[in-house]
């Protein structure tokens, strides 16, 4: 995205933590973190054109998903994000945002696809969490799985409602075909997710994981409006304010780890 694209009447929306814009930003660019992006809505204009960054374009990308589903039309991402605004090469964000399934399935269909995104990020955060030798980042990627463990039970629950029947021992395969293979929200696969990671800093792992967070919520707030059953919407309106809550706590973290 270049300055030709900044046009008149244009907002610059920075999507990174408060630490990362102080130390600098692009002109004119307004500061809502993705964490607070829900919060802000009503201070937005959904009919104005909207220009999205972060540090390398996978935060902004998660947020321009949800400005989408809250019905923003006119959304821009800037791929690369500042570090690339600035001239650095950047090796480029993983390509997450979008929900992979589609919205036309079933609701118990629709549960079986959120219960097998939500055991490729178990998947994924073990895997951090195995190579990982941080006190603080231990502590919240144990805490994060166990929420998501919980999840899958949540929708094992909302499925056997939905259905009648519980979930078998080839769930979700044996309802849905679903790749033998890992994804996780933004149809990234665990392997591809790890490959990236390795090598990388904490602090780029956890800006990945706040986009996952952020797309698992853009994910339940989708199903909610998908499903007909008043049960269904409930139990998503509910994973979805975890997640939001989800993505708030992790980009506490990722704030003070900023500041040391």
């Amino acid at each position: 995205l270049g300055d030709e694209a900044v046009h008149i009447g244009s907002r610059l929306l920075d999507v990174r933590q408060p630490t990362e814009y102080e130390q600098g930003h692009l002109p004119g660019a307004r500061l809502i973190p993705i964490s607070d992006i829900s919060l802000k809505l009503h201070d937005m204009d959904p009919q104005r054109t909207t220009i999205v960054y972060c540090r390398t374009g996978n935060r902004s990308l998660s947020a321009a998903s949800l400005l989408m589903s809250a019905g923003f039309k006119n959304i821009l991402n800037m791929e690369g994000g500042i570090v690339r605004y600035n001239g650095i090469t950047a090796s480029g964000p993983l390509e997450a945002g979008m929900f992979c399934f589609p919205e036309s399935l079933s609701p118990g269909q629709l549960t079986a696809v959120a219960w097998f995104l939500e055991d490729g990020a178990i998947t994924f955060l073990e895997s951090i969490l195995n190579d990982s030798d941080s006190g603080e980042i231990d502590t919240l990627l144990k805490e994060l799985i166990a929420e998501k463990k919980a999840h899958k039970e949540t929708l094992e629950k909302l499925y056997a409602d939905l259905t009648g029947r519980s979930p078998s021992a080839g769930f979700p395969g044996d309802v849905l075909d679903v790749p033998d293979e890992g994804i996780m929200t933004g149809c990234i696969k665990v392997s591809t997710a790890l490959q990236w990671a390795a090598g990388k800093e904490l602090s780029e792992v956890l800006e990945l994981m706040i986009s996952f967070a952020a797309n698992a919520y853009d994910l339940y707030l989708k199903l909610g409006r998908a499903v007909a059953s008043d049960e269904a919407r409930r139990v998503f309106t509910v994973l979805y304010g975890e997640e939001l809550r989800r993505v708030q706590r992790i980009s506490s973290v990722y704030e003070s780890m900023l500041r040391k």
